[in-house]
């Protein structure tokens, strides 16, 4: 176990690719802020730089100083996997979601991670939910400080009935 964030889509409805495009894009600018931040940003394995395609975004902490843990990836449009279906209909919950999740154990790429996802849900709103190990008023802080230098604006909470 870890401090863990997770995301769940919708697999009827995973949004457009102009919603991906916008989060792509704002997650470069999120990344640039970082770095100018003293926050490495580098690809999925820890090195290089991050990866940005048409169909998918990744990225990692730095490898060479021990600031890696595990990718975390936003695709275009995720797969729902068989086994997943089956889950959630043997779990009753709503077998249409795609869930996936990324484990940063606090590093500082975690700062990233909760400035995007809340993007992601100001960009995907009710198609996407985000929850977390972390808690909005603490955990959450550097990555809501983050993301209004940005955004220059209020970061909104992206959890469902959270009251901040």
């Amino acid at each position: 176990m870890g401090y863990t964030h997770y995301h769940t889509r919708n697999a009827k409805n995973k949004g457009s690719a102009f919603m991906f495009g916008k989060l792509a894009l704002d997650a470069k600018a999120i990344i640039a802020e970082a770095e100018k931040r003293g926050i490495a940003i580098r690809g999925y394995d820890g090195t290089g730089e991050p990866e940005f395609t048409e169909g998918y975004f990744r990225l990692n902490g730095d490898a060479n100083e021990g600031l890696d843990y595990e990718t975390f990836a936003w695709e275009a449009l995720p797969q729902q996997q068989d086994w997943e279906r089956e889950h959630y209909i043997a779990s009753g919950r709503n077998p249409d979601q795609i869930f996936d999740f990324c484990k940063t154990a606090y590093k500082p790429y975690d700062t990233v991670v909760c400035a995007i996802l809340i993007r992601a849900k100001v960009i995907y709103g009710d198609l996407v939910e985000v929850r977390s190990d972390g808690d909005w008023n603490a955990g959450w802080q550097a990555g809501r400080e983050l993301y209004e230098a940005v955004f220059s604006e209020e970061a909104p909470s992206p959890f469902v009935g959270e009251l901040v």
